[in-house]
């Protein structure tokens, strides 16, 4: 297991240029030509999500009061609870508009045809095992993680299997599968 502590993630600029997030890992570790990515994004203001074509998105809130994302074609998509995955596809045109001030999120894209994912939020113990890629997010609180620790905002890489500990903590468990 990888673990990735939260002053590590690597600060870039979203791909349309309108704001800022934090790349905890991709597959292979390449921005542009990815097949999965994992990364938290911060919005500030009403604004257009960037376009990733043949991509899927897994966007979880995580700081902020919600926000609506208006797609292309007259389909909303409210996102009103943290720590809640909503999935959608990166490919059909997305303007964010937010509930009452800046918002921090979650997001797990992966590659149409390429990868598939599969994401909860766990507290308490639990063994997740999963063939491919297991990657975890503390969203609240410190879990432990096999034999390592999480702090809030940490985020870890796991293959095969993971003994989570997460009393009075949440933690975001994604498990990606190849297509």
């Amino acid at each position: 297991m990888r673990v990735i502590r939260a002053a590590e993630f690597k600060e870039t600029r979203w791909r349309n240029g309108m704001g800022l997030s934090w790349d905890i890992a991709s597959d292979p570790p390449a921005i542009e030509d990815f097949g999965w990515r994992f990364a938290v994004a911060r919005i500030d203001a009403d604004v257009p999500f960037s376009h990733y074509p043949n991509t899927d998105r897994v966007f979880t809130l995580i700081d902020g009061q919600g926000l609506d994302l208006d797609f292309d074609g007259g389909k909303t998509l409210a996102v009103a609870r943290r720590f809640m995955p909503n999935t959608f596809a990166c490919d059909v045109p997305a303007f964010c508009r937010l509930r009452d001030g800046p918002c921090r999120a979650l997001n797990l894209f992966t590659q149409r045809g390429m990868w598939t994912a599969a994401a909860d939020v766990v507290s308490g113990a639990t063994v997740i095992t999963q063939a491919g890629p297991i990657l975890l997010f503390a969203l609240e609180g410190v879990s432990r993680i096999d034999d390592q620790m999480l702090d809030q905002g940490d985020a870890a890489i796991a293959l095969e299997r993971v003994d989570v500990s997460a009393a009075g903590a949440l933690l975001y468990a994604a498990r990606l599968t190849k297509a």
